[in-house]
């Protein structure tokens, strides 16, 4: 009973709270007014950003038998060209990788010719089918072994000695990029990674709330239109990825580095003394004939000059109050003026 009598003069003792009031009811309190912009987007908070590439951009080179030894003759990040000469490798498997290569090639011309013949001879129907077949699959099965191979030996240079170093060059343009850690690499393993000219990207941490109309990233000189945003989530964050780094973006691969983040979405520019805070949310005092009215808004971000929001409202063109912003709002709360 006392509860539900306390509670009851409670709601008769706190004022109703209005939603606008007439001007000519302000008395003395200076009143200016600043008409509403309408912007097609704002620059975010600063983001984690890094350069590199996306998976499956970059070109990897591969060796095909055991490297002994291997020194690197071009410093990791530096441009190379097709044909350069990157790398000098030395070990016995890499020359009996050589020794493989020779022996296959000479086996797979001998059944090049021997298919070419024996094709002649099945067509007239001169050899029965069961033989043609054991001959074709013969010849693909070399072709493969000797094209697998060849690949790998058009990256080789031998220098004419037999255990002399074996030159390694680059198969395009781009960045080399690789790790010198224990001596030796293995068959299958990586050599190098050659960056192409336009592999090299922007990837940044995005918050999952903050991924909505997320346009474009800044840093110095370099503004690059954001390509890609992942729909996986790795914990708060999401993946996103920049167009190409241009040529005045002077950017190194594994640089990291904070970036602007731009977001096109359409709002309104309002000053930073305009904003107040009514039940919980943000709301800015808009001018209507000889009223000021309530007009709920969402801080996206903020400016220079104040906040980029957004409202259910149209409000450009309109005027809002920018002083005695929180005395109007005490009068609507009912407790006077400043």
């Amino acid at each position: 009973m006392r509860v539900t009598l306390l509670l009851a003069l409670l709601a008769w003792t706190l004022p109703t709270l209005a939603q606008s009031v007439a001007t000519a009811s302000l008395g003395a309190l200076e009143l200016s007014y600043e008409q509403v912009s309408a912007g097609d987007g704002f620059a975010g908070l600063p983001l984690a950003a890094e350069v590199t590439f996306r998976p499956g951009e970059a070109i990897s080179l591969v060796t095909l038998a055991r490297i002994q030894r291997i020194n690197y003759l071009v410093a990791p990040g530096e441009k190379v060209t097709p044909g350069q000469l990157i790398a000098e490798m030395s070990g016995p498997e890499i020359h009996h990788f050589l020794t493989e290569y020779e022996v296959v090639a000479e086996r797979y011309e001998r059944a090049r010719q021997r298919f070419d013949r024996n094709q002649k001879l099945y067509r007239t129907q001169a050899i029965d089918e069961a033989r043609w077949i054991e001959i074709s699959d013969s010849y693909y099965a070399l072709q493969l072994e000797y094209e697998h191979l060849g690949h790998f030996r058009a990256l080789l240079r031998p220098q004419g000695e037999d255990h002399a170093p074996i030159s390694l060059v680059a198969p395009a343009a781009g960045r080399l990029q690789y790790t010198q850690g224990q001596p030796g690499i293995a068959q299958g393993d990586e050599l190098a990674l050659i960056l192409p000219p336009q592999s090299l990207r922007l990837r940044v941490a995005v918050p999952i709330a903050g991924r909505h109309g997320l346009a474009r990233l800044h840093h110095g000189a370099c503004e690059l239109p954001v390509e890609s945003i992942s729909k996986i989530a790795d914990g708060f964050f999401l993946w996103a990825w920049s167009a190409p780094l241009e040529a005045d973006c002077e950017l190194l691969p594994g640089e990291q580095l904070m970036v602007t983040p731009y977001y096109a979405i359409e709002g309104y520019d309002i000053p930073r003394q305009a904003l107040l805070h009514w039940n919980d949310r943000a709301a800015v005092l808009l001018r209507r004939d000889e009223q000021l009215q309530l007009v709920p808004v969402e801080v996206l971000g903020s400016t220079p000059a104040g906040y980029y929001v957004q409202s259910e409202s149209a409000l450009a063109g309109n005027e809002i109050l920018i002083t005695s912003v929180s005395a109007v709002q005490g009068i609507l709360l009912g407790l006077g003026g400043e």
